[in-house]
């Protein structure tokens, strides 16, 4: 056990920010594609989810097309 401990202690403090980072970046992109935006927009989305990861997932939660809203 106490090997272990040493090993999580060695890991860099970024690492689970940065997995996390990663893991909403996927989330958006996923969630870009199953949107019914046109193919331009979610080109547009993409590129900003991953240009700009650290605000590129917020901002698609903010402001992008909601997949789960009924279509009218």
């Amino acid at each position: 056990m106490n090997a272990a401990l040493q090993w999580a202690a060695a890991l860099d403090p970024r690492l689970p920010l940065a997995t996390l980072l990663g893991i909403l970046n996927l989330w958006s992109a996923g969630l870009v594609a199953l949107s019914g935006a046109p193919r331009r927009e979610k080109a547009r989305w993409f590129a900003v989810i991953f240009l700009c990861p650290i605000i590129g997932g917020v901002l698609w939660f903010v402001f992008g097309p909601k997949p789960w809203t009924p279509k009218r």
